[in-house]
């Protein structure tokens, strides 16, 4: 069994691969064999390439055998580029223009001919993320395919009818909430809700030494190409934190895969902090500079006990489940730490993404999970101080994060139902389960 996995986008990427490893899991455990392709659609597919989520990585040759993945029970296929817009072409700022000059025709004429071939190879498409890969799956690839719809939600506008249409055609369509599996349902799309898959793309691990003392910020400056100026207004944000946060500070950077360190610490170089020079003077035990995969930086004051900052990659979920708080200019990133409860506080950046309207959908989405703030430093450090000195307010917060998002377990309950697709069971399609919690 050939199972081609199409993705557009580096959260898309990172869940695809989740829900990959629970099915790949669930096929051993009835004796399915399960060869699994990985094509992603937008940038150059760092998530998949990486030993570890989150993780650096640099493109593998196409073809390449498994020793030379390192092991990972996948391969990547067909064709990759980065685009100036990071998959945001319509979102404002010349996107669309810019892509169309750095070749989006051709690279998109040369990924539908690769679908195609590759389509003839494969048995089942599994298709992560928005309409995009759902098509190309349908009618490029023309195999049987499984959609997991992650980019809307009827709590913000409902799917368009040449979506409904499309999504008709695919065996199994899991929604990313049960309001939206509902719509979908009565529209004749064969959907459910499993749970949230988002939830369970969240490997923890240790944090660095002394990155949990005191009030705990993490910054969420995106995984595209905006996410270094995003990440300059952030280090002036996390220094108005510090100014009026009466106890020790810290800040946490997850940096993601395919972003550059060395850019990432020039942002935060902008926003007046410098990388340290020796350890955090926290007395005894106290954390070297250069810890974890990544590197503290301070603001001249640590010496004394000032806000210190971390900044690494391929510990996201640790960042998020180590933090109290989280500025976030992400999309996936802010609906994650939300479902774990931490509240999340966003406003307008300079970059492609958040802008007023992005972050308008996201606040119907995630309710009083999230605040928007004006985009000014102080009035953002004054919510995250707000909010973390109001028991009350942080607890409500956390709550709707939870209900939102819902409970980890996704990937095993999707992995489970679509195996049993595979050998054309009637179970994940049986009309009681339709739509199932």
């Amino acid at each position: 069994m050939r199972l081609l996995v199409l993705s557009n986008g580096h959260g898309e990427d990172l869940l695809a691969r989740t829900l990959v490893s629970a099915l790949q899991a669930r096929a051993a455990e009835v004796g399915v064999a399960l060869e699994v392709w990985a094509f992603p659609l937008v940038g150059e597919g760092l998530a998949w390439t990486a030993s570890e989520p989150g993780r650096r990585a640099v493109p593998e040759p196409l073809g390449a055998a498994a020793e030379e993945r390192g092991g990972r029970p996948w391969k990547v296929v067909g064709v990759q580029a980065a685009m100036p817009s990071g998959g945001f072409l319509l979102e404002g700022s010349g996107g669309l223009w810019k892509d169309l000059r750095a070749g989006l025709l051709g690279l998109a004429a040369r990924q539908a001919r690769s679908v195609r071939g590759l389509g003839r190879q494969a048995d089942w498409v599994l298709a992560v993320g928005d309409v995009v890969p759902l098509a190309a799956g349908i009618l490029l690839a023309r195999r049987p395919t499984v959609f997991v719809s992650t980019a809307k939600s009827e709590r913000i506008r409902g799917f368009g009818r040449a979506e409904r249409r499309l999504m008709r055609r695919a065996r199994l369509v899991f929604a990313r909430d049960p309001e939206s599996a509902r719509a979908l349902a009565d529209a004749g799309v064969p959907a459910r809700y499993a749970g949230n898959l988002m939830m369970d793309a969240l490997e923890a691990g240790p944090l660095p030494e002394a990155a949990t003392d005191g009030l705990v910020v993490a910054l969420l400056p995106g995984s595209h190409a905006d996410a270094y100026d995003n990440l300059a207004v952030m280090g002036r944000v996390a220094m108005a934190v510090a100014a009026c946060w009466p106890g020790p500070a810290r800040f946490l950077v997850p940096l993601a895969a395919g972003l550059d360190p060395v850019r990432a610490q020039d942002a935060l170089a902008s926003g007046g902090w410098r990388a340290a020079g020796g350890p955090p003077q926290e007395g005894p035990g106290a954390a070297p500079a250069a810890e974890a995969g990544g590197r503290w930086f301070e603001t001249g004051s640590a010496a004394r006990g000032g806000p210190l900052l971390w900044m690494g990659q391929g510990l996201f979920g640790s960042v998020l489940h180590g933090c109290h708080l989280v500025v976030g200019l992400a999309g996936t990133a802010n609906e994650q730490a939300a479902g774990l409860g931490k509240p999340v506080v966003t406003f307008p950046g300079p970059g492609i993404q958040a802008t007023e309207a992005f972050l308008a959908d996201q606040r119907r989405l995630l309710g009083e999970a999230v605040v928007v703030a004006p985009p000014d430093p102080d009035a953002v450090a004054r919510e995250i101080c707000r909010i973390a000195s109001d028991p009350a307010a942080y607890r409500r917060m956390s709550e709707a994060g939870r209900a939102v998002m819902g409970r980890a377990g996704a990937a095993g309950r999707m992995a489970g139902q679509i195996v049993a697709a595979f050998g054309g069971g009637e179970g994940p399609f049986g009309p009681a389960e339709k739509i199932r919690p």
